[in-house]
């Protein structure tokens, strides 16, 4: 499956790794898992960020040693976990301008944009590339280890999602046996939230909306909801899940403010409907479970009528 990236890989010597704007715990975890095994090679390689990190993930990924490696000197470019070019945000017209690429994602929606691809949709992009380190042929480090970890565990929501198989617990069993601390890391990704998180999740319960015989929850924030409870966007991220935690929803749209121009809409599907399909129609796409897009701010409002439009389809 990995053939021609690992030739890629191989002929190597300097690489630039990249992954989707303000990434989350499988984008930073595939990414520096990345990183640490080329320099294991003997390759140099420094991850390029684009947009904000939540704290609690940046806190616990082990990123290494910072290099003076510029893009520009790279003569490979990875991109993974990121479903299209525009993804990579800052840095998508530097990647698709550059001879050499390969992308390495597991979005279904996956829309090509590199040399050399390889998608399959599977748990996270960090299982994924489990595999290309076992064809590799590559014993990685307690540190891509514990990377690896953090990405499926965040990706999976720790292991509750529907795309969690039985090959993503032996994956997770083999990263345990390498030594990492599981239980810590789970206890500060998923049991551990500040004050600010707290008051924010409080005003966010009151601002839920329901529609389709509340069979679908809505929360919208702003720019002024994070301010007025001193938190980053990021940093509340895992809201993300709030909505359709509640009994008897089978949609949750999470819709938050970027910015002063753009509002992200992530959609979370309980069991019915494929949000995936409805995230294509608006310009993103993702998984059947869990999809998103962005939408501009003035057509916000417009776009949410449209979006339980098209919810209410599938539901009925």
């Amino acid at each position: 499956m990995f053939e021609k990236i690992i030739e890629k890989i191989n002929k190597a010597e300097f690489v630039g790794i990249f992954t989707h704007i303000n990434p989350d715990g499988d984008a930073l975890g595939s990414s520096y898992s990345l990183k640490n095994i080329l320099e294991s090679m003997g390759k140099k390689a420094e991850v390029f960020i684009s947009g904000d990190i939540e704290l609690r993930v940046n806190e616990l990924i082990e990123k290494g040693d910072t290099t003076d490696l510029k893009p520009e000197n790279c003569d490979l470019l990875i991109a993974v976990d990121s479903a299209d070019l525009q993804r990579l945000g800052e840095w998508s017209d530097f990647f698709i301008a550059h001879k050499n690429t390969i992308a390495i994602d597991h979005h279904k929606t996956h829309v090509k944009f590199a040399g050399e691809t390889v998608v399959k949709d599977i748990s996270s992009t960090c299982e994924l590339m489990v595999s290309l380190y076992r064809e590799m042929g590559i014993d990685f480090s307690m540190d891509a280890a514990k990377n690896l970890y953090i990405g499926i565990v965040t990706d999976t929501g720790n292991f509750k999602y529907s795309s969690v198989t039985a090959d993503t617990h032996r994956v997770a069993a083999e990263l345990i046996e390498k030594g990492i601390d599981f239980a810590d890391i789970a206890k500060k990704l998923f049991d551990t939230v500040t004050k600010e998180y707290l008051m924010l999740k409080m005003h966010a319960t009151e601002k839920l909306e329901f529609y389709c015989d509340e069979k679908v929850a809505l929360l919208t924030l702003a720019n002024a909801d994070f301010e007025e409870y001193n938190i980053s966007e990021a940093d509340s991220s895992s809201l993300v899940v709030f909505p359709c935690s509640v009994k008897g929803v089978e949609v949750g749209v999470y819709i938050r403010q970027r910015g002063d121009n753009e509002y992200k809409v992530s959609l979370r599907s309980v069991n019915k409907v494929d949000v995936a399909e409805i995230a294509c129609k608006f310009g993103g796409g993702g998984h059947t479970r869990a999809s998103g897009y962005s939408v501009d701010v003035s057509e916000l409002e417009n776009n949410i009528k449209e979006l339980i439009a098209e919810i209410t389809k599938q539901l009925d």
